[in-house]
């Protein structure tokens, strides 16, 4: 595949991180090796690359259930005749393969304030790591877990002493000895006329569709963590949205419709 047809898949304005996707993509077909991506990708990004693309099967993870972001492997077809991979089986496929990521634990010694996503993510980026080497962030009674990149695992291990003003304790686990916590959700019905992103950023706000053009036009909103100010634009199921001082939510699944022939889904925001 052409890298201008790669390209083609994505907005403009990403075409820097697709490129270094490509690059991944181009070291396993032209050497017929698996190549992984150090970064970890936004839903913008592998949602939109297919099970095979011109040879190559690609797989994403990112440990946790569901998660967002994921490191991508690409893997050639011929790979194949030498490894003994089933292609149908892809959860086999998925669980051999080796992605340069490690999973870390963030334990706070502090019994008397809170920490928040925020308080973990600030004292992470404050060690002068890109966003883009770190995967989803959860924080499970005050403990914090993130998959990271390889590369950065030993700045994380070595920098990183205190969580805000309270110290803390940082351990590589193994995924297959501890359990991996899961993302919590508080769960809405909300009822729209349409998948139009106003509609639904409308029902979820409680603000009328008029009063929600003005963030959505500003920026304000995202979808699937990449800025949209196209009101109009049909939102699909499993998509996330991201609205300043609202939170995150996922369109988790259609339920049907009213007698009046509007359309309920089910929405879950992330708690």
């Amino acid at each position: 595949m052409k890298k201008e047809m790669f390209l083609r898949q994505f907005p403009t304005e990403m075409e820097y991180e697709a490129s270094k996707l490509y690059n991944s993509f181009e070291i396993a077909k032209e050497y017929s090796t698996v190549s992984y991506t150090e970064e970890f990708y936004t839903p913008g990004f592998w949602k939109k690359l297919t099970e095979k693309m011109d040879g190559v099967y690609i797989f994403t993870s990112g440990i946790f259930k569901d998660s967002d972001r994921r490191q991508i492997a690409f893997i050639p077809e011929e790979y194949s005749s030498y490894s003994g991979i089933d292609w149908e089986d892809r959860d086999k496929v998925l669980s051999s393969l080796e992605f340069p990521c490690r999973f870390l634990k963030i334990e706070i010694n502090n019994r008397f304030r809170e920490y928040e996503h925020k308080d973990f993510l600030g004292s992470l980026m404050g060690l002068n790591i890109r966003r883009e080497l770190m995967g989803d962030l959860i924080i499970e009674n005050g403990t914090g877990y993130i998959p990271v990149s390889e590369k950065i695992t030993d700045i994380i291990l070595n920098g990183l002493s205190h969580i805000g003003k309270a110290s803390c304790i940082i351990k590589e686990i193994d995924i297959l000895e501890e359990k991996i916590p899961e993302y919590r959700y508080d769960d809405k019905i909300i009822v729209i006329p349409s998948r139009r992103l106003d509609s639904i950023v409308s029902a979820i706000t409680d603000l009328s569709r008029t009063k929600v053009i003005e963030p959505i036009e500003k920026g304000k909103v995202l979808v699937d963590y990449l800025e949209e100010k196209d009101k109009s634009r049909n939102i699909e199921i499993g998509s996330l949205i991201t609205i300043k001082g609202y939170g995150k939510f996922k369109l988790f699944s259609g339920k049907g419709e009213t007698r009046k022939g509007k359309e309920r889904l089910l929405i879950r925001k992330y708690i």
